[in-house]
């Protein structure tokens, strides 16, 4: 005992397992829920160390073989989602590197059960990973820059109807007679013919505000 309660049981358990020639895997089970069956994920050698050890009585396995075609269409569906119509040139020149891959195997799968907890290996080729690395990094680019666009669109968008609330605002008629929503909205209308309905309710409704903000006798600080 060495007094270290981890360092024990690591030991205990090892030693046990030596004695009766079980199967020792380094790894947990994971459970999402009560309902679903525990998984567990190993590398090449405990996968098949298990496998000679417990012989399951089912193994399911799936090698893919690369289509370097399909594989570029399908990166090129997901920059199209974000406005690139043309791929990059890092992305066609990491198309070229793999192109002769083509029918080789580049992502094998396997999973078996053993006492009721779902065993599965995952392998992929190198030269997969460096090409799937080059899609992933060209898609978080075009990803991040349209949400920076978007932003600046919104921010932009934003100004103008803070712009255009100001002048509904401070023109005479707002405040005109048995005032309304609808009545201010007939006057956004007359003033800004080239708003949709959407902005045209939304310049009114910030007008409104505005209004009531001057209204209430307000300043800010300085």
């Amino acid at each position: 005992m060495t007094g270290n309660a981890a360092v024990d049981l690591a030991a205990a358990v090892r030693g046990a397992a030596e004695a009766v020639q079980t199967c020792l895997i380094d790894g947990f089970p994971e459970q999402v829920d009560r309902a679903s069956v525990p998984l567990i994920r190993l590398e090449q050698e405990d996968a098949a160390r298990l496998i000679g050890s417990a012989r399951p009585k089912a193994l399911y396995l799936v090698a893919v073989a690369f289509d370097p075609e399909e594989a570029i269409n399908d990166a090129a569906e997901a920059l199209a989602e974000f406005g690139v119509e043309k791929l990059p040139t890092s992305l066609k020149a990491a198309h070229r590197r793999v192109a002769d891959r083509a029918g080789e195997i580049c992502t094998t799968l396997a999973a078996f059960m053993v006492d009721g907890v779902m065993h599965t290996a995952v392998a992929s080729a190198d030269w997969h990973d460096a090409f799937e690395e080059a899609v992933d990094e060209t898609v978080d680019a075009a990803r991040a820059e349209a949400e920076t666009h978007v932003r600046a669109e919104a921010k932009a968008a934003s100004a103008e109807i803070a712009a255009k609330a100001a002048i509904l605002a401070a023109h005479p008629s707002f405040n005109f007679s048995r005032v309304s929503f609808e009545k201010r909205l007939t006057l956004a209308e007359a003033l800004f013919v080239d708003l949709d309905d959407l902005d045209l309710r939304e310049v009114t409704r910030v007008a409104e505000n505005l209004f009531w903000l001057e209204q209430s006798g307000f300043r800010a600080s300085t």
